[in-house]
């Protein structure tokens, strides 16, 4: 069976401050993108469904915690 993971580089501003990180999957979409940087900066939440709900409505939820600027690129 093949691996078809790929490697991504999240980038974020947490209350102004830049910050990145790796994360390792088959996809990743925005509101993914948003529910891990607010993981990776301590504030979000593992039990939320921002994962897999409506982009704007992520976006609100990360900006609410002090997370904006998200965006991603595969390495």
């Amino acid at each position: 069976m093949m691996n078809d993971s790929k490697d991504f580089e999240i980038h974020y501003r947490f209350r102004g401050e830049s910050r990145q990180f790796s994360h390792h999957a088959r996809h990743l979409c925005e509101s993914q993108a948003l529910h891990f940087a607010t993981l990776h900066a301590g504030v979000g939440n593992l039990d939320t469904s921002v994962a897999t709900g409506p982009v704007r409505l992520a976006m609100l939820y990360a900006e609410g915690l002090g997370v904006t600027q998200v965006h991603w690129k595969r390495t």
